[in-house]
């Protein structure tokens, strides 16, 4: 199996790079585009494409995942 690697969206990518659907921000008048900077996972072979058009480029340190839950402490109920 072929290793993925982190890669990051440049302002060039459209919508779908490389078969994924990049998410979409809203700018103050409501003008909605691709989303900047969003992390994929792609294989060389995948990326490979994308990164010749300037669609993508290699991220520059190691992607963490965020957890998926906040931690203990993160956030105290609202008492009435």
């Amino acid at each position: 199996m072929t290793e993925k690697k982190a890669y990051r969206t440049t302002e060039l990518a459209g919508y779908f790079v490389a078969g994924q659907r990049v998410p979409s921000v809203q700018d103050g008048d409501g003008n909605r585009a691709p989303k900047v900077g969003h992390v994929l996972y792609l294989t060389e072979e995948e990326a490979k494409y994308e990164e010749l058009q300037g669609a993508i480029e290699k991220a520059d340190r190691p992607v963490v995942a965020a957890p998926l839950s906040p931690g203990k402490g993160a956030s105290k109920p609202v008492e009435a």
